[in-house]
């Protein structure tokens, strides 16, 4: 039966498949790149411009990656509504905004980066009210734990 705790551990597996695969992906960008730029026709001129995109945005990614498997860590030992998931929020927010600003900042010779920035800046955006409803989870939290 499948149940939350399959769910968080099942979002874990998939989160350290996730870092593996970012991994591997930034060591064959160097290859995968000029395959991509060739295989669509684009001008071969913009192949040192999307490697740099990509590995500017390789450390926030990881390092999103990372917070979101302390987060899962944090909430399958049952600590949900504390000041280092917040934190931990906080942070994913700050990193989707930046690579937003990297990706935007990438549209003006990519128009599809653009896109991608808008989607990032939507889910940082997501992730802020998550944090925010978090925080006011910990007050009330408190309040209730001095209220018994």
């Amino acid at each position: 039966m499948w149940n939350p705790s399959k769910s968080v551990r099942l979002s874990s597996i998939c989160t350290k498949i996730a870092i593996v695969l970012v991994i591997c992906a930034a060591f064959a960008m160097p290859n995968l790149i000029p395959t991509y730029v060739n295989y669509t026709g684009k001008n071969p001129e913009i192949i040192h411009s999307l490697l740099l995109t990509v590995y500017a945005c390789v450390l926030p990614g990881m390092l999103s990656l990372i917070c979101l498997g302390r987060l899962l860590s944090n909430i399958r030992r049952e600590e949900v509504f504390v000041e280092k998931n917040v934190k931990l929020l906080r942070a994913l927010s700050w990193c989707s905004f930046v690579v937003s600003a990297i990706l935007f900042i990438s549209g003006f010779y990519y128009i599809l980066f653009v896109i991608i920035a808008v989607c990032a800046a939507f889910l940082g955006l997501i992730l802020r009210v998550i944090k925010n409803v978090f925080e006011q989870a910990i007050v009330i939290k408190r309040e209730n734990d001095f209220t018994i």
